[in-house]
């Protein structure tokens, strides 16, 4: 991400480490920009310096008159989380919870150069797309350094007679990131002492691509997806017989669910109507001309009793039962109204299940629940949680689509119930 231009004396907040890196930095935006960041010190009681850095910090923003504030963390509180993971994003939550109290316009972090080829190199090495691979992408996040190379941060520390901390653990070999910096650089300079550069090069490229990437996707979901009640309806379009379908898919469920496979969604691209593919949270559904991403729920496979009008407190949804004279009944609009002389109870609410039958309202012959649903071309995922009411072993009523003939409200009704469902169900 290019650097935008900075307005002098705003807000804003500095990751600060108390390295040279960040006191450069805190330096440079004073000096560079006339912005004096707020700086942002977390102290993860990792190493035995770790309360003496603190201190230093606390020195040096007393002595160059910055703000400062400290986040004291217990490692203990981390889990079984991956340690980095842990602390990474420990510190970009509270540097963003941060930023907002104090209303700041930028968020500053000193990664230089470096940082982003070895940042680039591990997440090659871990199989990551061109997302994972560009790294530090997050927009959010200001990085004035990311051109610079570690020698040119150190000479301008240098030059101004700057002092820092030295953390000791750069030095040991016990991370990814140390063990690429202190053995696989110098391997790198003796295949190609120009590799800093090709690679920075590289990584600017990708960055663009991707850029470019993003803003083709945004274009595609603004044409081909429209979402209602939570709900994303992907049309099924010209672009499904494009030779990268499956990638564009992939790539725009990988936005919403990081769960979806990229081999699935090729099996499901080549599946008929009700084909299904799951995520971790969310599930795809081929239907009728379009896709549907949708929340995933699990199947009730209780049984519920109602045994008078207003014992429905039990149920996974709303159900309300309003009498009203036959007299105010407008049959024209689309309700349910079911016969008060007619309704029995006790009544079972359950999901419906195959053989299920009906006499659907308006008809003569039975027809199963399942035909009825198909003619109604609700989505699999949707026609699976739908509800029926019996009483006495009865089919009474497809709640929320349709009730049986013998609820029909007769001429020699005077009331009726007006039934209102929860239709999230």
């Amino acid at each position: 991400m290019e650097l935008p231009e900075l307005i002098p004396g705003s807000k804003a907040i500095l990751g600060f480490s108390g390295g040279v890196d960040s006191v450069v930095l805190s330096h440079l935006l004073l000096e560079r920009y006339g912005i004096r960041p707020y700086l942002l010190h977390v102290n993860y009681g990792l190493r035995e310096e770790s309360d003496e850095d603190e201190r230093w910090c606390y020195w040096y923003a007393e002595e160059h008159r910055f703000e400062i504030k400290v986040l004291r963390v217990d490692p203990k509180d981390r889990g079984g989380e991956n340690l980095q993971n842990w602390a990474r994003n420990l510190r970009y939550n509270w540097f963003q919870e941060q930023a907002a109290q104090l209303d700041a316009v930028y968020l500053f972090t000193a990664h230089h150069a470096d940082d982003r080829r070895e940042t680039f190199i591990m997440n090659a090495l871990r199989g990551s797309g061109l997302s994972g691979m560009t790294g530090m992408s997050n927009a959010a996040v200001l990085r004035p350094l990311k051109d610079m190379d570690k020698t040119q941060v150190l000479d301008y520390a240098q030059t101004k007679g700057l002092t820092w901390r030295e953390d000791a653990s750069n030095q040991a070999n016990t991370y990814t990131r140390n063990k690429i910096r202190h053995d696989l650089a110098p391997v790198l300079d003796e295949v190609d002492p120009r590799w800093r550069g090709g690679l920075k090069k590289s990584i600017d490229n990708l960055i663009r691509d991707n850029a470019l990437l993003q803003g083709l996707l945004k274009d595609w979901i603004e044409g081909q997806v429209v979402c209602r009640s939570g709900e994303y309806f992907i049309n099924e379009g010209l672009w499904v017989h494009k030779n990268y379908a499956q990638i564009l898919l992939f790539r725009y469920c990988r936005e919403i669910d990081k769960g979806f496979s990229f081999k699935e969604i090729g099996h499901f691209l080549r599946g008929e109507t009700g084909h299904i593919t799951f995520g971790k949270k969310h599930l795809l559904v081929r239907d009728r001309g379009q896709f549907i991403l949708s929340l995933k729920k699990e199947l009730d496979p209780h049984e519920y009793t109602i045994n008078e009008i207003n014992d429905t407190g039990l149920l996974p949804f709303s159900l309300t039962f309003t009498p009203t004279s036959t007299q105010n009944i407008d049959f024209s609009l689309d309700q349910e109204w079911l016969s008060m002389a007619a309704l029995k109870f006790p009544l079972t609410i359950r999901r419906w299940k195959p053989g299920d039958e009906f006499v659907p309202l308006g008809m003569k012959g039975r027809k199963k629940v399942a035909d009825f649903l198909n003619e109604l071309k609700l989505p699999r995922h949707h026609k699976e949680h739908v509800y029926v009411a019996t009483h006495a072993g009865k089919l009474m009523w497809v709640l929320g689509y349709r009730i049986d003939d013998s609820l029909r409200v007769g001429s020699s009704d005077d009331m009726a119930y007006l039934a209102k469902i929860n239709h999230h169900i």
